[in-house]
């Protein structure tokens, strides 16, 4: 080893035995500081709060709090059992759910492969594919398209309020599919890219099976769950078109189905409504965000409205307590 190496090693060292002196020095001024201004007790509980702060920045504590194998239902307290169990009470003959933390993906629900009719939430598979046909030059969102008489159609959407002949951008026929679950947008979208049949083979690429028993075709909780996990990966990966499909999700329509007054953190999500069918999967952005897809055969009316906030709601309490006691189980573990 040259001199210079030697040197460097050792300025190396006095940086780091400087920096843990500072850090003892800080430590025992905050502890001394405690000890002053406050009684024995609270010195000693604020002295191990002080401590479970310094070990949730510690890679251990980390790792743990993200890993799925850690943390399971056996060693859950009768608190976190009795908030799982509430959550799936209400969940009856016309209703089926799935709930899935998108850190340790956990995940549990009630009636999860049962199959119904999707609606409009298969609007989402199709536009997700769109917008990676984009992301890889394959498909100009800046392309005008006319609406023609052909695509006329009813039920939700704000195009059909537009004359024929009406020009859009292949870019706004994907944020009216998804802001406003538009009908016309969606049909005239899948004629640029391939039908249903090639959303389904891409998805199938993903290994998520489609089933088309027509344009919109069938959905379960779990197949919900699996198309919000590949729109979340896409929303981190930063892309713009994926900033743009996240950002319609947080304003389309119904989002007073899932989002109860006072809640202040986002949900990203996209309903459907076909006749007593009425389904939305969400992505909820709360500080450990997750997943909630449900299936229902209770319509579109102010007591389906009342039962969706209701589990959104109970499904916020469960993935509260959730974190809490996985928190404590992994400080107990990283001391």
């Amino acid at each position: 080893m040259v001199v210079g190496d030697i040197v460097t090693k050792r300025r190396k060292v006095k940086k780091k035995v400087k920096v843990i002196f500072l850090f003892l020095f800080l430590l025992l001024g905050v502890i001394s500081f405690i000890f002053i201004n406050d009684d024995s007790s609270n010195f000693n509980v604020k002295v191990h709060e002080m401590f479970d702060e310094v070990i949730k920045n510690t890679k251990k504590y980390k790792e743990c709090l993200n890993d799925p194998k850690v943390f399971m239902e056996d060693d859950f307290d009768d608190e976190l059992k009795t908030k799982e169990n509430d959550l799936k009470k209400i969940f009856d003959n016309g209703a089926n759910f799935t709930y899935a933390d998108l850190n340790t993906e956990y995940t549990f629900g009630k009636g999860g492969d049962n199959v119904s009719y999707a609606a409009s939430v298969n609007k989402l598979p199709a536009v997700f594919y769109a917008y990676h046909l984009a992301d890889e030059g394959k498909l100009d969102l800046n392309k005008e398209l006319k609406y023609t008489s052909n695509y006329t159609h009813g039920g939700s959407g704000v195009i059909q309020k537009d004359p024929v002949g009406s020009k859009y951008t292949i870019g706004k026929l994907l944020e009216y599919a998804i802001k406003y679950s538009d009908n016309i947008a969606y049909f005239m979208i899948l004629d640029q890219i391939g039908d249903t049949a090639k959303v389904k083979e891409y998805w199938k690429g993903l290994g998520v099976n489609i089933t088309y028993t027509d344009k919109f075709g069938n959905l379960s909780p779990n197949l919900g769950a699996s198309y919000l996990k590949e729109v979340y990966k896409y929303y981190l990966s930063g892309k713009d078109n994926a900033k743009k499909l996240y950002s319609d999700m947080e304003v389309s329509d119904n989002m007073d189905y899932v989002k109860n007054d006072g809640v202040t953190y986002d949900i990203a999500h996209k309903y459907g409504w076909y006749s007593f069918y009425y389904n939305d999967i969400s992505i909820v952005m709360t500080t450990h965000p997750y997943i909630l897809t449900i299936t229902s055969t209770k319509g579109f009316n102010n007591t389906s409205k009342n039962f969706f906030l209701k589990a959104h709601s109970l499904a916020d309490e469960f993935n509260e307590e959730y974190y809490k006691e996985k928190s404590d189980y992994c400080l107990k573990k990283s001391y």
